[in-house]
């Protein structure tokens, strides 16, 4: 590697500046409601919708927060500041996650909520930008290994992407409950909010040759908090709906999460399948009906 290659360049710059500012507004107005903001928590409160998860559910933002520290860190560093994940995969990618996610906090903490959901569509959008920049990257991995790759420079995008997907959902869900929109508008608007999560679940896990675990368990994990916040819905639930609504959204939520698991299961059984019987080379993992048509074939 030529050192000018190994020099902390402009992208490198960037992102751990664009972390560092996300986290301030993201903590500070999100968390401890500077400048006059409510509070994430007390807006969920006041908005809940139907597909709102629990409040442990946010812990999941610690988990974005610290992998996307390490990253920020070691992107600077001389071993991993010109590796193709980063120059080619991230790029500025980052920096438009970044800005996008302040500019959403700064609009849902002052409730200018169909603003902050048009932010939330561009951080999405963003997101996967990021992640399909870095699925067709080539991967490097001359000083580093490839569970280093994916815990340092691909999973910490991967499970944002996860939860902010989730997100969009419920921030549509909160515009329809901050414009006091019908119960059976909300009623419908959550349904298809689940809908797309499974759909979203089906996508990342058999629409590519290399699936995308990490999205589809954390669509899961959401899932499942969904179902535990609706089994001690807040006073708005309990007023806008009647008992039959909210056990079946309560239910379907737990069955989206264990059938996304299941997914997994089955997706990750196609891809060990492949290899056992060497349907496809170590570097390419089959769709399902690649796999499908590779055994029968051999049959």
């Amino acid at each position: 590697m030529r050192d000018d290659e190994e020099k902390v360049n402009g992208k490198n710059i960037a992102n751990a500046l664009a972390y560092a500012i996300n986290t301030l507004f993201t903590y500070g107005v999100g968390i401890s409601g500077w400048f006059g903001a409510s509070t994430n928590i007390e807006l969920s409160e006041k908005y809940q919708s139907l597909v709102t998860p629990k409040g442990t559910a946010f812990s999941i933002w610690s988990v974005i927060f610290l992998s996307q520290a390490a990253f920020a860190i070691i992107q600077l560093l001389g071993r991993y500041r010109d590796h193709k994940m980063v120059q080619n995969g991230v790029s500025y990618w980052y920096v438009a996650v970044c800005a996008t996610q302040v500019a959403w906090t700064l609009c849902f903490g002052f409730e200018k909520f169909v603003l902050s959901l048009c932010f939330m569509v561009a951080l999405w959008s963003s997101l996967v930008g990021l992640i399909i920049s870095q699925y067709y990257s080539e991967s490097s991995f001359g000083d580093i290994s490839k569970l280093e790759e994916f815990w340092l420079m691909r999973f910490p995008f991967a499970v944002h992407l996860g939860w902010i997907t989730a997100a969009l959902a419920v921030n549509v869900n909160v515009v329809a409950v901050s414009s006091s929109a019908p119960a059976a508008t909300q009623l419908a608007i959550s349904i298809i909010s689940i809908a797309v999560l499974h759909a979203v679940s089906v996508w990342v896990l058999f629409g590519f040759k290399k699936p995308n675990y990490t999205i589809a368990c954390v669509l899961s994990w959401a899932s499942g908090w969904i179902y535990a916040a609706l089994q001690d819905p807040m006073a708005l639930i309990v007023s806008t709906f009647n008992e039959q609504v909210i056990s079946g959204v309560s239910y379907a939520s737990l069955a989206l999460s264990i059938i996304i698991i299941s997914q997994v299961v089955v997706r990750a059984a196609c891809e060990t399948t492949a290899r056992i019987y060497g349907f496809a080379p170590e570097d390419q993992r089959p769709t399902l009906p690649w796999l499908a048509a590779a055994l029968l074939e051999e049959s």
